[in-house]
């Protein structure tokens, strides 16, 4: 029991040195010897856990989307209103951008290996159909204005969840949290004045 909670610890302590490398570097530049400076072990001691740089991120990968369609099927699945399940879903994701080193390196290798390979990562797409859906239910419901098409709306939120990650690629988020301002802050700017759903502030 002892060596297994070591090992589970050890595996942990080389998955999260990984999620760092790969975040900040991507999975062209990352290098395993940088990975075990990270965490103190020997190479030899990391391919005990991980045989090569393309397991470690297929596992990121795997956890990565994972959380992903857990987070995008609460969404679909919520009975909110409209507003409230997208600022929920993008406060959520976002904040995990943010502050998940692993779920941040999972989705820079997703986004790189699309990216490389002239294609749109299917998240991503899954992501901004969800969005549509929900813009097109509220202007149904008369929380957004219908002046804004669903398409457009869509593409702009996720703009700035993409953007987000940015921001803090490869570096320690600062301990306060304002993902939820910035969704705050931009919602209202699309919703009818009288019966918005998200308050700023």
């Amino acid at each position: 029991m002892v060596k297994q909670d070591r090992a589970r610890r050890t595996y942990a302590l080389v998955l999260n040195a990984a999620a760092e490398e790969f975040a900040a570097q991507g999975f062209a530049g990352a290098n395993l010897e940088t990975i075990a400076r990270r965490t103190g072990l020997t190479k030899g001691a990391l391919y005990g856990h991980f045989s090569s740089k393309a397991a470690l991120s297929a596992e990121l990968t795997r956890q990565f989307e994972q959380h992903w369609q857990e987070a995008l099927d609460t969404a679909a699945g919520s009975d909110s209103a409209p507003v409230q399940v997208l600022d929920a879903l993008l406060t959520d994701l976002s904040h995990r951008v943010r502050h998940d080193a692993l779920f941040g390196a999972g989705l820079r290798l997703v986004l790189d290996e699309a990216w490389s390979a002239e294609v749109r990562a299917k998240q991503v797409q899954e992501l901004q159909e969800l969005l549509q859906r929900l813009v097109a239910v509220a202007q149904d419901g008369g929380t957004i204005d219908r002046v804004h098409r669903p398409e457009v709306l869509s593409q702009l939120l996720l703009a700035v969840l993409l953007g987000l990650r940015h921001l803090t690629a490869g570096s320690r988020a600062a301990p306060d949290d304002d993902s939820p301002q910035v969704w705050r802050t931009l919602l209202p700017a699309v919703c009818r004045p009288a019966r918005g759903d998200i308050q700023a502030g």
